[in-house]
């Protein structure tokens, strides 16, 4: 049984995709509302990404004229893209020991996956009856070959275009082409723009919805306790406490500090 109190693990990627999209001015993501609202100081690290790891792509955005240096890399971006699918990916996975999970601990995903709104969404991408009885993983197959078979549309018709074009023009697009193909990941799949806080950034993030019950509790909890649940996260690279302050100030991530909230502790007085 999934917790109904709860945002779905799928939910909050979901939501999470919105407010990316949002922040670099792309269309909202179509078939999906929204489930949760999404606290400033995760708005923040969307804008973030964008100053970042995002800059070079948004870089690549149409300005009148065709850029063929430019269509090249973003035909260089699509192809690592189908790489990261297909290679990087499943290594993450296996490093994250997402492939080795115990029994209880599948069980445990299993319960806050939020697999139905999976199936949901996917078939209705898919056009599919919400009734068919395809399985989950059969499902998530056809979306990713349906995204990758998109990919090669576009790469088709990049090179149909390049194929008309003089020398000068042909050699820019393949030119552009190599670059784009590390303008976003490298090699070993990490963010080619990332300024080292990329990855404190993703933790916060996946780690939203706890962070936002810490910052409700009552006692309070400070920036140090919230250290400490992160650093619980075998991929947490943490860099020390005044690093980690440094981190939740530029993103305006506040904790209530030692104590309850004045307004908490005045309603608590007893009576004179």
């Amino acid at each position: 049984m999934e917790n109904k109190g709860e945002p779905t693990l799928f939910a909050r990627m979901m939501d999470l995709h919105c407010e990316l999209r949002e922040a670099v001015g792309l269309e909202p993501l179509p078939g999906w509302k929204r489930t949760n609202s999404t606290p400033e100081w995760a708005k923040n690290i969307c804008l973030r990404y964008r100053q970042t790891i995002l800059k070079s792509v948004l870089r690549l955005k149409p300005k009148g004229r065709v850029n063929w240096r430019n269509y090249g890399r973003c035909v260089g971006l699509m192809e690592r893209c189908k790489v990261f699918y297909k290679h990087d990916v499943p290594k993450i996975l296996k490093a994250d020991g997402l492939d080795r999970l115990s029994k209880k601990q599948q069980e445990r995903l299993d319960a806050i996956s939020g697999e139905q709104e999976m199936r949901e969404y996917y078939l209705k991408v898919l056009k599919y009856p919400l009734a068919d009885k395809i399985s989950l993983e059969e499902l998530l197959t056809l979306v990713a070959r349906s995204k990758l078979e998109d990919l090669d549309k576009h790469r088709q018709v990049a090179l149909y275009h390049v194929a008309n074009q003089d020398a000068k023009n042909g050699k820019m697009f393949f030119k552009g082409m190599n670059e784009g193909y590390s303008i976003f990941l490298n090699e070993e799949g990490e963010f080619s723009g990332d300024d080292r806080r990329a990855d404190v950034y993703g933790e916060l993030l996946a780690f939203q919805y706890e962070v936002e019950k810490m910052r409700r509790v009552l006692p309070a909890k400070t920036r140090k306790d919230l250290r400490a649940e992160l650093k619980k996260s075998p991929t947490f690279q943490d860099r020390g406490e005044n690093w980690f302050n440094d981190v939740c100030d530029e993103i305006k991530l506040s904790m209530k500090g030692v104590g309850a909230p004045h307004k908490f502790l005045k309603s608590a007085r007893p009576p004179r």
